[in-house]
């Protein structure tokens, strides 16, 4: 993991990319099948970020040179079939809830947030699809033993912009799930979303503190 801090030391994604994903709490997989909805025109893939798909833009500034950030409001990429299956009422509240998670933790670590762009500020905008929330009852047996049998599951494409211009300086798209052994709650039925979106966030204000 040190390799990859000293590789990735110039991006925008700096750690983002290797703190997010390094958390116990979630186990990156491979990102298949993904339609992209953010255009990375001008963008260059950074094979380095592996398995999380990272485009970048060529020394574009670091998210830590931002000190005012707006966070858009979460959406869903209904292009997957399989979103329109999850009730909308637990869609809702998973959107609303990483959007503040992340808002709160940049106000916690000093950020400012904010609705208006600016030449410090920067704007993230999050797009959820491959949403997998497993029954309480598929994982009833892990209440004795904290070991889920299913786990939830969601991909993330995320969008860094320079918020004057609207610039589109890095793109990272990252599928993740629960960790199957050791969860605390596996037979909560959205536990595995949450804990992914929250490591979003503390990685988005480690990166933004550094």
């Amino acid at each position: 993991m040190d390799f990859f801090i000293k590789l990735l030391r110039s991006s925008i994604l700096v750690v983002v990319v290797v703190t997010v994903f390094s958390a116990c709490a979630s186990v990156d997989k491979k990102v298949e099948n993904h339609l992209l909805k953010t255009d990375i025109t001008g963008l260059e893939l950074d094979k380095s970020a592996e398995p999380t798909v990272l485009y970048r833009r060529k020394n574009a500034p670091d998210i830590s040179t931002y000190n005012r950030f707006i966070i858009d409001p979460v959406t869903i990429d209904y292009r997957d079939p399989n979103m329109k299956k999850i009730n909308p009422e637990d869609l809702a509240r998973m959107q609303k809830y990483f959007q503040e998670r992340v808002q709160e933790k940049l106000k916690e670590a000093g950020h400012m947030i904010t609705d208006q762009p600016g030449a410090d500020t920067m704007r993230i905008s999050f797009i959820l699809s491959g949403i997998k929330a497993p029954s309480a009852a598929a994982n009833v047996v892990g209440v004795l033993l904290p070991i889920a049998v299913s786990v939830g599951e969601v991909t993330v494409e995320a969008a860094f912009r320079e918020s004057e211009s609207n610039r589109v300086d890095a793109v990272a798209i990252d599928s993740a799930r629960g960790n199957r052994v050791l969860n605390p709650t596996p037979w909560s039925t959205w536990a595995d979303v949450k804990s992914i979106f929250n490591d979003w966030a503390e990685g988005i204000v480690e990166a933004a503190s550094k």
